[in-house]
């Protein structure tokens, strides 16, 4: 193996730690792709992975807004960093439609957003905010796929709206403790947004679940009934059910505890997903 080889594997084998370590479930969604695909949707799924975890591990907005950059910065050049997994998302950029950053930005934005404590001033900014990542996610995978023309089926705002929603509710306890409220302000009371009434907060997001819950339970056949390429563009999705179910625990304490199922659970419902299409 020439010194190159071996430097392109070892980066290879970085970027799909990466991937499973901070986003598990796209990283098996991404086993789960045709073979010639398999390695990019790592990448992907590696790239949200790291920037997911921003939010998560600092406790001051400025330093996140100075690593959000850098990955700005880093998805807006085509020269190498050294970073593995900002040189893979780089390498997309051939088999993307869009320049790479112009994809991601509105991840990036939502993101940004999770480092504020103030909630979002409307339901339609929530919105944006929930559905801002499936939405470049889904893109992405399209663009590697091969089957961009399935993204104008009105099922995939939809998947995105709910697979956001599911989503958010999952984090929102590991946001809570970083005292940043990501909810909409039309939902709270004004002293809310401010820290205080946490019962408000608990109704509020307890609303949020059961919307997701409801919105699933709509999705879910429309999925099974949608076309193989669809679904594989889609097929993150899946594990909403899951999810809902492990967030809606009765002894599940919605503004503290975070609800994970399986890795068995979900890797199943990943494989009968993409393989049977049993959403």
């Amino acid at each position: 193996m020439s010194e190159r080889s071996a430097i392109v594997a070892i980066d290879r084998a970085e970027v799909a730690r990466a991937a499973r370590d901070l986003a598990y479930d796209d990283y098996l969604s991404a086993l789960l792709a045709p073979r010639d695909g398999q390695d990019d949707l790592i990448a992907v799924a590696a790239l949200f992975g790291e920037l997911a975890r921003i939010p998560l591990t600092v406790s001051d907005a400025t330093l996140g807004e100075i690593r959000l950059q850098w990955w700005r910065d880093a998805l807006s050049s085509t020269a190498r960093t050294g970073h593995p997994v900002a040189d893979a998302a780089a390498a997309l950029a051939p088999r993307l439609n869009a320049p790479l950053i112009d994809v991601v930005s509105p991840a990036l934005e939502a993101y940004a957003a999770e480092l504020y404590a103030e909630p979002f001033h409307s339901n339609e900014a929530f919105l944006a905010y929930v559905t801002a990542v499936p939405n470049c996610a889904f893109a992405l995978r399209a663009s590697i796929l091969g089957t961009s023309d399935v993204l104008s089926d009105p099922i995939v705002t939809d998947t995105a709206r709910t697979l956001g929603l599911v989503r958010t509710c999952v984090r929102m306890p590991q946001l809570l403790a970083k005292g940043r409220t990501p909810l909409s302000a039309e939902d709270l009371p004004a002293e809310t947004a401010d820290g205080g009434h946490e019962s408000a907060l608990r109704t509020a997001l307890s609303h949020q679940i059961r919307q997701a819950a409801d919105d699933w339970a709509g999705l879910r056949p429309r999925l099974r009934s949608a076309k193989p390429d669809l679904r594989r563009v889609l097929l993150p999705a899946a594990l909403s059910g899951p999810y809902l179910h492990a967030i809606q625990r009765v002894d599940r304490d919605v503004l503290r505890d975070v609800g994970d199922p399986s890795p068995l659970v979900c890797a199943t419902r990943l494989w009968l997903a993409a393989r049977l299409g049993r959403f």
